[in-house]
């Protein structure tokens, strides 16, 4: 009876000192718990202090502390950025009767049938109005889809539409600015493909440009092998990420330094929202002049026509007055000085290409839902 009386005497002193380790770590543990969440605590009021003290940015102005008067004049402040936003916004797009937007609903088949007749009709209206064409005949941008009949663009509907409206518009502002019986030579106009490069599907928008925005593509980027009236737009561009979109043109044609003149100051006019980023000019190559040739009761191949003032009958400067011992001419000397005249100025063309961006501000982000977060 002792011996099991000792034993559990020992058991119960074991279980004792076995609930006090537990008791002892249990108590540690909560310890350093406790000193956590006082360190965190400790951070969080030494934080508040310092926004409630504010802070320094400069030592000859007062602290910028967390006030209802300086929480007021922060959500002030944010008000007006916005508003300043918006402004921008309007400023980038224009009026909105200065902006060629497209309100196309339909399906790939009807835009590429409104594609096919837009080539066609431009083609009749340049031969109507004696504009020279290339012999090989130019489709506008949109070559890949009028020389593979039933092909249609498979996605961005309302960009590619709105592409199509800005080509038509460039294209009579161009064949309005030659003078009459002035040569012109519309070689092409070319446009940026926004529809044949990866991530273009997953665009969301209006359709109206208002939540469209890419990346400008490159040649390893490109899903399908760029046609002749197609190119990659490199170097400056003045699109922003998630602030300003734009659309890609090159309009290339050989004619006059006054036609190349009169385009220009219509885009300028015209208040729509284009800008012009460069104008290449070139000597023109003798196919060029061949196909401008082509067909004028005039070819330009041949001797240049008399500049006014510049020789001939139409010359009012009368440059034959003083002989060349500085003694002056007869009537009869300045007449026949006339004849000798060298002509000065030529009568020809130049290749012109000329850059532009069709731009327009990018609405807010748009998250995965496709609404446009604020």
């Amino acid at each position: 009876m002792a011996s099991s009386k000792n034993i559990q005497f020992y058991a119960g002193v074991g279980l004792l000192g076995f609930g006090f380790v537990v008791l002892v770590a249990t108590a540690g543990i909560v310890y350093n718990d406790y000193n956590d969440a006082s360190k965190i605590l400790s951070k969080v009021d030494s934080s508040m202090t310092t926004l409630l003290a504010g802070d320094k940015f400069d030592s000859a102005k007062p602290a910028i502390s967390l006030t209802d008067d300086n929480v007021a004049a922060a959500q002030a402040d944010l008000v007006a950025l916005k508003a300043q936003q918006d402004a921008l916004r309007t400023a980038i797009a224009g009026e909105p009767e200065n902006q060629i937007d497209s309100k196309f609903a339909g399906i790939a088949n009807e835009l590429g049938t409104q594609i096919s007749e837009s080539v066609s009709r431009w083609r009749r209206e340049a031969i109507a109005k004696d504009i020279r064409l290339p012999r090989d005949e130019i489709c506008f941008g949109f070559r890949r889809y009028i020389r593979n009949p039933g092909t249609q663009p498979p996605r961005l509907l309302k960009e590619v539409d709105r592409q199509r409206q800005i080509i038509g518009w460039l294209f009579t502002s161009l064949i309005e600015s030659r003078s009459a019986g002035t040569p012109l030579l519309l070689q092409s106009i070319d446009r940026e493909p926004i529809e044949t490069y990866p991530g273009a599907s997953t665009i969301a928008g209006d359709g109206q440009g208002q939540a469209f925005s890419v990346d400008t593509p490159d040649a390893a980027t490109l899903a399908s092998k760029p046609q002749p009236d197609e190119f990659i737009l490199s170097g400056h561009s003045f699109r922003r990420p998630g602030l300003v979109g734009s659309f890609a043109f090159q309009v290339r044609f050989a004619g006059k330094t006054d036609t190349l003149r009169v385009f220009l100051n219509t885009i300028q006019s015209s208040r729509k929202p284009f800008v012009v980023s460069a104008v290449e000019i070139n000597v023109p190559s003798a196919e060029v002049i061949r196909e401008i040739n082509d067909g004028a009761s005039k070819p330009l191949g041949g001797a240049p026509a008399a500049t006014p003032g510049f020789g001939g009958p139409s010359s009012s400067v009368n440059f034959g007055a003083i002989a060349p011992n500085g003694a002056a001419n007869s009537p009869t000397d300045t007449t026949d000085k006339r004849a000798e005249r060298v002509l000065v100025v030529k009568d020809t063309v130049s290749e012109y290409t000329v850059h532009l961006e069709y731009i327009f501000p990018v609405a807010a982000t748009v998250n995965a839902a496709g609404a446009g977060t604020k």
